[in-house]
């Protein structure tokens, strides 16, 4: 099992996006078997799942489901989770230099039209975490928003590749590759 998605220590997520916080707390569970870069201290790490209201682990081949958001747009949700580097002392501040910025781009066959020939892509984007109790970092989600007019059951079962890189203040980059299966999610009525 890959834990490059839920739980990866010492490594390095941005078109779209929309800024929210409030996640669960994250997991203790690490996998030697990790394959992304390990370059950041012992105690950073970073995670990313699904979910709108909260962390669903996402992990290689789990589905990567398109939502429709409050204002009609088809979406996916992918909160994140952290800990173990530096923000600013008011984490809110997403203009601070020492907030953490975030990487990401998804691919899908027949449908990369964004920059770089991505599917989507986002980047340099600062992430504003809430810190919660046990000292651990949430970001409700990002919401890497589909183009417009894509109806998003025609991406029903198609191959998606995540990767994302976060960037914390004077830390090593995380980096997290997934492979996952897009489902369409319903369409409104």
């Amino acid at each position: 099992m890959m834990w490059m998605v839920t739980h990866v220590r010492a490594m390095g997520v941005a078109s779209f996006v929309a800024l929210a916080t409030g996640c669960p707390g994250p997991s203790a569970t690490e996998d030697s078997s990790d394959s992304a870069d390990s370059s950041a201290g012992d105690d950073a790490w970073f995670e990313i799942g699904w979910g709108v209201t909260e962390f669903n682990d996402l992990e290689n081949g789990a589905d990567l489901e398109a939502v429709w958001g409050s204002q009609g747009a088809a979406m996916f949700p992918l909160p994140l989770r952290g800990g173990g580097f530096v923000l600013p002392e008011d984490p809110t501040d997403y203009e601070s230099p020492m907030a953490p910025k975030l990487d990401l781009h998804i691919d899908i066959p027949g449908h990369n039209n964004d920059i770089g020939d991505h599917f989507r892509y986002l980047a340099n984007y600062p992430i504003v975490f809430e810190v919660m109790p046990d000292g651990s970092y949430e970001f409700l989600y990002v919401a890497v928003l589909l183009p417009d007019g894509l109806d998003p059951t025609t991406l029903e079962g198609l191959p998606a590749h995540l990767w994302t890189r976060l960037r914390p203040y004077e830390s090593d980059e995380i980096v997290i590759e997934l492979d996952l299966v897009v489902r369409g999610g319903e369409t409104p009525e």
